[in-house]
């Protein structure tokens, strides 16, 4: 429901990627409902994409629309993948990285993540560059809220979808916490009111370049957005490629 209005807003990277590397085996880390397996799986290159999350409902919707398509689809952690290599590419899309809030579980992920590659294979992520300007106003004392998503998302029987956020930001262990307010109003009328809290953390360049190699990972490709220019400290994204070591 969140990307509903534009669920392909990072699909072009990932498939200009696949079709470049055309990896026999691809493992995807926090596969979510398959929003980027689905696709990438379509396009006929891999052949066998191994999709692994937590959680059981996302996993669900997953098989539902899979049909014969070559995915293998499992439920477990990222920072012990139960799965058998080598793989290709290990891909881990959408800032999904950034939920690992301590340095343990980030370097158990990355490590199994190298671990796992082939010889010549990669290692691709997608997370969020620091905002300096965010983290400022998360530091303050009455942090202002944000209405990021206002859409509707008629996959889901929703008319209208709106979500805002209040951050909060620890310095000390770069932890940006986001209480989420969603709004949901279903076409038969039903309004339903949702809060969480999500923590995620803030990777800075010095300090992801030392966590791969910590990991026993080299960086090859640096990217600062979908369209796969180079990546400098003013970009938004960290779209990197590494190999093990």
């Amino acid at each position: 429901m969140e990307n509903a209005d534009d669920p392909a807003f990072d699909l072009g990277f990932w498939t200009a990627l696949v079709t470049e590397l055309a990896p026999a085996r691809m493992l995807e880390l926090a596969c979510g409902t398959g929003r980027v397996t689905l696709p990438l799986a379509r396009l006929g290159v891999v052949d066998e994409i191994v999709a692994l999350d937590m959680s059981e409902p996302f996993l669900e919707r997953l098989r539902s629309r899979a049909g014969l398509l070559p995915i293998t689809v499992l439920r477990g952690d990222m920072r012990a993948p139960a799965v058998e290599g080598p793989f290709d590419l290990v891909a881990i899309p959408f800032n999904s990285l950034a939920y690992l809030t301590t340095r343990d579980d980030r370097l158990a992920c990355l490590r199994a993540a190298a671990g796992l590659l082939a010889p010549e294979g990669r290692l691709a992520f997608d997370l969020i560059m620091p905002r300096y300007d965010f983290l400022a106003e998360a530091l303050g004392g009455s942090p202002p809220t944000h209405v990021d998503a206002d859409h509707p998302s008629p996959d889901h029987g929703v008319s209208r979808f709106v979500r805002s956020y209040t951050d909060t930001y620890d310095e000390a262990t770069q932890t940006l916490r986001s209480t989420n307010r969603y709004e949901i109003v279903y076409e038969d009328g039903r309004v339903e009111h949702r809060i969480t809290d999500l923590d995620w953390h803030i990777y800075f360049p010095e300090e992801l370049t030392l966590l791969l190699e910590a990991a026993g990972l080299t960086v090859t490709e640096r990217y600062g957005d979908y369209a796969r220019e180079p990546w400098t400290t003013e970009s938004r994204r960290y779209l990197w490629l590494a190999g093990a070591r």
